[in-house]
């Protein structure tokens, strides 16, 4: 993996403050990503910081360097900024100082801020663009605790390798960490799936309630208002996973979850797609991104929900027209499940 090699090179000679930033709402991939790479350069003597505008959520706190993070933004300058798992650094949500910066990924497009930005499109998560990353550097250096980093970002990147991501590669990864390094899948899925708190089931309640179904069945909406949140007491965090239940609806081709934030003045979007069709395509006209089968975007808040449903709707219909997903029809039946 000769790719990796120039990357490595680069961070092995760099000399001076290092941030590595998670993106905002952090998910797995990009906490056990930033992680890994944090405790690795601190194994090489380097000064590095882990920063996020986010915190960690309850479900990462296990992770070796999770309560390392800081909060974003800082007046503090660094002399280079790792991207990582995020298209852009615009992801980050909120300004970073820094006199270069440095991308680390697995999405597709995005911006490129030099010669040793390191981007794998095909990579199954960015944890194992880090894994080759750090293999092909010091292999030596890589522990226990590393290796549980980049086996979570891994895990729940793919779903617990069960998404379209998944191929041999993917499990031969998983298989090494394990047997290499003593990682317990089950110690991880408990952590991360199994200590949810009430407020969180509370909230998904409200949120199924919202369910309906477009286009004879192979569309699914859900929403969360903000107003629901602060009564529960719950966290965006809590919403984490939630579009998963609209897309295991049987005959839905694709999931999307509405999420109000009018603190940042945004709705929210996550898109999810069974494997029929290219979701990235839709978020891109409103400014997103992603992957072919997971992507997401903003809509602003002064966009009603409605209208942004309808918007959203609209060119979800659009493309799955010009991807051969619908045939012609219009939205027959549209009503709560």
């Amino acid at each position: 993996m000769e790719e990796y090699i120039p990357a490595a090179r680069f961070l092995d000679s760099f000399e001076g403050k290092i941030l590595i930033a998670s993106h905002e709402n952090p998910d797995g991939d990009t906490i056990g990503s930033a992680c890994a790479l944090y405790l690795f350069l601190k194994k090489l003597g380097k000064d590095v910081r882990l920063g996020c505008k986010d915190d960690v959520p309850y479900f990462l706190d296990f992770l070796p360097a999770s309560r390392d993070y800081i909060k974003l933004p800082t007046e503090e300058e660094f002399d280079l900024c790792i991207v990582v798992d995020a298209a852009n650094k615009e992801r980050l949500g909120v300004p970073v100082r820094a006199k270069r910066f440095m991308r680390i990924d697995h999405h597709k497009g995005g911006d490129f801020y030099g010669e040793y930005d390191l981007i794998d499109a095909d990579a199954p998560a960015t944890g194992s663009v880090v894994y080759y990353l750090l293999s092909n550097w010091r292999e030596d250096l890589i522990d226990r605790d590393i290796a549980t980093c980049i086996y979570t970002a891994l895990a729940t990147d793919t779903g617990f390798f069960t998404n379209a991501a998944t191929d041999g590669g993917t499990l031969k990864l998983a298989s090494l960490l394990v047997e290499r390094y003593g990682i317990d899948p089950h110690w991880v899925a408990v952590n991360v799936n199994e200590r949810n708190p009430l407020r969180r089931l509370k909230l998904l309640s409200k949120v199924l309630d919202t369910l309906e179904i477009h286009f004879g069945g192979k569309v699914a909406t859900m929403y969360v208002l903000k107003e629901w949140m602060d009564k529960l007491g719950a966290k965006y965090e809590d919403t984490e996973g939630f579009v998963k239940y609209a897309r295991g609806i049987d005959g839905v081709d694709v999931a999307a979850f509405i999420i109000e934030k009018p603190e940042e003045g945004v709705w929210k979007i996550s898109l999810r797609s069974k494997g029929g069709m290219d979701v990235a395509v839709v978020c891109e006209k409103f400014g997103g991104g992603g992957h072919k089968y997971a992507a997401g975007c903003k809509i602003p808040h002064s966009q009603t929900l409605e209208e942004v449903k309808g918007n959203l709707l609209r060119e979800i219909e659009k493309q799955m027209l010009l991807q051969g997903v619908l045939k012609g029809e219009k939205n027959p039946d549209k009503g709560l499940v």
